[in-house]
């Protein structure tokens, strides 16, 4: 059996982007939605020889309606998951796992979610990264809660990559594994194996970068970082990795790192609201409605599609994202965060404005701070490099306190009814 991403209409395709909606009331310029809609991009709509067709754009299709890319990319595996062909094989990973699992999440694990589906005989596989709590759940009738924006990037693999991208779990994301199933003919010694046994409890801390290849020959990268490693992933990992100043959208309940990156050259800047008018889809949400852990470089047209967020407590977690270079989603995604200039006024002055806005109340203490030395020993000249500039959280810029609610607990409780027919994707 060949496993591929499959695309809006069913047909392989190398890699496809996909970017849910919140819940949203019809307001002034701003549609309704569901929570089921989204915007939707692939590796074939990147090729077209048109270039007036190489667009970002709202899907004809809705996630509960069984139809679309991330229905047909699911069901080309799980549809006869009680009964899957002997090669094939998967592993379903949420640090917030289905309530059909009916077992305690395990905070220990990494903040991560995804699926990799695998077959030994064509030697083929996908990887789906995403930010959706207790997603995918096989035999579920309903889909987890639509509340929240949500990010899904597909690719696919040969089974050697696949086996490469466990590898590095095993070791820095950490993720919690749910639903496995193994092919009889995988070696025991294979890490698409080994992940679905108990993880190392105490690796070395660290952080990575793999460089890998889609089967259609798209370069990625797959940067991750473990719970031991105890630092920011993007503003110590992402940023200095891809060398230049990054957007990023992600979950924001709690104390934030700060803007400068440990290189002392680039920061990282938090986008600020969501609006996806200029795809052709009339949607727009603060960062509060979203779920969504996504970055843009400023100026190296990378894109990050991950499963961490930018907070401090995030450092006591594994996690990853998905870099690659991609000129139409890089710039879709880069006029959608704002961060973006109102009219009249030039992208960098909308950065310098997140810049005075950002208040460093909201920041972790320097790490200086919390030693063992006798407090008459600190002082001013001690602080560590890694705190922010003072250029980047003027005194006087002081913006409300957010209350500080842990992830997990946003998430609406339901419970998961199976169903008979072809399963829907959880």
């Amino acid at each position: 059996m060949k496993i591929s991403a499959l695309n809006e209409s069913g047909q392989p395709v190398d890699w496809w982007f996909m970017y849910k909606v919140p819940q949203l009331g019809k307001g002034a310029g701003n549609d309704a939605a569901t929570g089921y809609e989204y915007v939707y991009y692939d590796s074939k709509i990147d090729g077209d020889p048109d270039p007036r067709n190489r667009n970002v754009t709202k899907s004809p299709f809705v996630i509960n309606s069984g139809k679309g890319a991330l229905n047909e990319t699911l069901e080309s595996v799980f549809k006869n998951f009680k009964n899957p062909p002997k090669s094939t094989g998967w592993i379903l990973y949420n640090d917030e796992m289905p309530e059909s699992t009916n077992r305690k999440d395990d905070g220990s694990k990494g903040h991560t979610k995804g699926v990799i589906a695998y077959d030994t005989d064509s030697k083929t596989a996908y990887w789906l990264l995403h930010s959706w709590p207790k997603f995918i759940d096989p035999g579920a009738a309903e889909d987890p809660t639509p509340k929240y924006g949500q990010t899904y990037l597909c690719l696919s693999l040969d089974l050697a990559t696949a086996s490469k991208i466990a590898e590095q779990m095993l070791h820095h994301q950490e993720p919690q594994v749910y639903y496995s199933h193994t092919p009889a003919d995988l070696p025991l010694t294979d890490p698409l194996y080994l992940l679905t046994q108990p993880l190392d409890p105490k690796p070395q801390g660290d952080g990575d970068t793999i460089n890998l290849k889609t089967i259609g020959n798209m370069p990625f990268s797959v940067i991750a970082k473990n719970k031991e490693w105890n630092k920011d992933f993007w503003n110590d990992l992402v940023g200095p990795t891809l060398k230049d100043d990054m957007d990023d959208e992600t979950w924001i309940r709690g104390p934030i790192p700060p803007m400068a990156d440990s290189d002392g050259i680039h920061k990282t800047f938090d986008i600020k609201y969501v609006n996806l008018g200029f795809m052709g889809a009339h949607w727009a949400w603060p960062e509060t409605h979203d779920h969504a852990k996504w970055g843009v470089t400023i100026h190296e047209q990378y894109v990050c599609i991950g499963d961490i967020n930018r907070m401090i407590s995030q450092r006591k977690r594994g996690g990853g994202t998905i870099a690659f270079q991609n000129k139409i989603l890089w710039q879709g995604l880069s006029k959608a965060g704002l961060v973006l200039a109102p009219p009249g006024h030039s992208r960098d002055e909308a950065h310098d404005v997140i810049a005075k806005t950002h208040h460093r109340h909201n920041e972790a203490p320097p790490k200086a701070a919390v030693t063992a030395a006798p407090k008459k020993a600190v002082s001013k000249k001690a602080a560590p490099a890694k705190a922010a500039p003072k250029k980047a959280a003027p005194k006087k810029a002081v913006a409300p306190k957010k209350a500080a609610a842990p992830e997990k607990a946003t998430a609406p409780k339901k419970a998961a009814a199976p169903k008979k027919a072809a399963p829907k994707k959880k």
